[in-house]
């Protein structure tokens, strides 16, 4: 079972192993939800399937969605992994991104767990959906399909004029279709035998979440610029990844 004292590497190992059981679940549970969707009279509509694996222990959500009578035969699905410690509730996900200790060094994929908390939840929903009926899980199911592919950049004082207020671990922000997010990010580290440091894992837990049209036009502009020098650096880097 996922515990949030593990380490990050532990954690994705976890989740990594789960997912061959999800992927068996989503094909089981899908012709469900389309039966669902075809008794629907407004879209968009939304299936909620909570599934516990019983190997593992971990509790994951798959979320099922349709925007239209079209998608209704073809849903889009997410999932994810909810853990709750010392009476918190935290949604979280494993990706990999590439990394690197230096700008000299290779590029290497390095696993990562987004962690997103009670409160961004909350603030996507008051700064964007704007439905105070939803309940944790919809909120969460509809970031990540309206949302799939996170884009991570480094936080500037463009976007956070406080950003170096915060320290070391406010160095990136996330982008996404809906807005940007703030994170707190931080490297997890191992020893290795010539006594060295070498990067396990990254941690990036989703604190709020802002509509970029409640930005200023300098905030947009110091966003897309990291973006451009973002996607220049993985054009650069990620083909001589490990």
């Amino acid at each position: 079972m996922i515990l949030l004292s593990m380490t990050v590497k532990e954690i994705h190992d976890q989740l990594v192993a789960d997912n061959p059981k999800i992927q068996i679940r989503i094909d089981k549970i899908r012709p469900k939800a389309i039966k669902e969707f075809k008794k629907a009279r407004t879209f968009p509509v939304w299936y909620i399937d909570k599934y516990k694996i019983p190997a593992s222990g971990n509790e994951h959500i798959i979320f099922y969605y349709a925007n239209s009578v079209a998608e209704i035969e073809r849903p889009h699905y997410q999932s994810f992994c909810v853990v709750f410690e010392d009476n918190k509730r935290f949604v979280i996900r494993g990706l990999s991104m590439a990394y690197k200790k230096t700008p000299d060094s290779d590029a290497v994929m390095l696993p990562q767990i987004h962690s997103y908390t009670h409160h961004f939840l909350q603030r996507y929903n008051e700064r964007f959906l704007h439905n105070d009926k939803l309940e944790a899980n919809e909120i969460a199911g509809l970031f990540f399909i309206r949302n799939p592919m996170p884009f991570p950049i480094k936080m500037n004082e463009g976007i956070n004029r406080n950003s170096k207020d915060y320290g070391e671990f406010n160095g990136f922000g996330v982008r996404v279709n809906d807005g940007f997010c703030f994170v707190r990010t931080g490297i997890q580290s191992v020893d290795t035998d010539n006594g060295k440091k070498e990067a396990e894992g990254m941690l990036m837990i989703y604190t709020t979440f802002v509509n970029t049209l409640d930005m200023s036009d300098n905030q947009r502009e110091a966003i897309n610029e990291e973006i451009i020098a973002t996607l220049k650096y993985c054009d650069e880097n990620l083909e001589k990844c490990d």
